[in-house]
C-alpha cells in the first residue's frame, strides 16, 4: 500500500485553479522530490497534504485513511510532519525545550499543570538523543532564535522526527544556506529520515538529484512527469518547461 495517495486533487481560489487534478502515489520509505517553476503550485500542494487548505475536489489518503477533511493537528498526529519555507520554531524557548515540546504528545503527556518536565527522566533522555542526532546537543540551552539559520533548520527537522512522523514534508530545506551549509543539511536529512518517507520541494537541482529516488514535475498545477532522476533529466518536456531554466540559474 502507498503511504500517501492523491487522486484527482484540485484546489481553486475563486475562479483561479492552482492544483489541477493531481494523481500521485508515494511509497513507504521513498525520497520524493517535487520540482517546478515558481507559481507551479508546489507549496499549495504541501498545504493540502498537511491540512492547511482543504481541496476543492479529489481525495487524499495516508496509509489508506482519508485525510482530505482533517484539520492540521489531526493529520500531524497520524504521522505527517512538515517544515516551511520560513523556519517554524519557538524562538524564545531553548533548543532543548523546542525538541521536548515536540516529544510531549508522542510520549504520552497530555494537557497538564502538574508535570515538572525537568524531572521527567525518560522524556529528557529522549530529548537528548534527538539533539545528538541533529548535532545540536552543545546548543541545547541556547534560545532557538539565537542559533544560526542552518541550525534552526536542523532544529525544525529534529522537531519533525521527535514527533514520530512517518512522512516528512520539507519545503525548500536548504534555501538561504551557503554551499557548505547545504551539504551538511543534505547529510543530516539523509541520516535522520532513514527508514521514513520524505517529500521535498527544492529548487537546487544538485540536491534534488542527489537525494531523490523519484521526482515529480509540477507545472501550472499539473504533473507533467514523474520518474527516476535519470528519466526526469532526460525528459524533453521537462527540459523545456523547467530544467533548462533551473540549471541555467543554478
Amino acid at each position: 500500500m502507498s503511504i500517501l495517495s492523491l487522486r484527482g486533487l484540485r484546489k481553486n481560489f475563486g475562479a483561479t485553479e492552482i492544483i489541477r487534478g493531481i494523481d500521485l502515489d508515494i511509497e513507504p520509505g521513498e525520497k520524493h522530490a517535487i520540482i517546478g517553476p515558481n507559481g507551479a503550485g508546489k507549496s499549495t500542494l504541501f498545504h493540502l497534504i498537511s491540512g492547511k487548505y482543504a481541496p476543492t475536489s479529489g481525495s487524499m489518503a495516508f496509509k489508506g485513511r482519508p485525510i482530505e477533511n482533517l484539520p492540521p493537528h489531526r493529520i500531524h498526529r497520524l504521522g505527517i510532519a512538515r517544515s516551511f519555507q520560513v523556519t517554524n520554531i519557538f524562538p524564545r524557548l531553548s533548543v532543548l525545550e523546542n525538541i521536548r515540546c515536540a516529544l510531549l504528545r508522542p510520549s504520552g503527556y497530555g494537557y497538564s499543570f502538574w508535570h515538572l518536565l525537568d524531572r521527567e527522566r525518560g522524556l529528557n533522555e529522549e530529548t537528548g538523543r534527538v539533539l545528538e542526532r541533529i548535532g545540536l546537543a552543545e546548543r541545547a540551552k541556547i534560545p532557538a532564535g539565537e542559533i544560526a539559520y542552518s541550525e534552526q533548520r536542523a532544529l525544525e527537522l529534529g522537531m519533525a522526527i521527535a514527533g514520530g512522523a512517518e512522512l516528512i514534508l520539507l519545503d525548500e530545506p536548504v534555501a538561504g544556506m551557503s554551499h557548505s551549509e547545504a551539504g551538511n543539511a543534505v547529510d543530516l536529512i539523509r541520516k535522520v529520515t532513514e527508514g521514513k518517507t520524505l517529500i521535498m520541494v527544492e529548487h537546487d537541482m544538485n540536491i534534488v538529484f542527489d537525494l531523490a529516488d523519484r521526482i515529480s514535475v509540477l507545472v501550472y498545477g499539473e504533473l507533467i512527469a514523474c520518474g527516476a532522476p535519470a528519466e526526469i533529466r532526460a525528459n524533453p518536456q521537462v527540459q523545456e518547461a523547467y530544467l533548462g531554466e533551473a540549471q541555467g540559474n543554478a
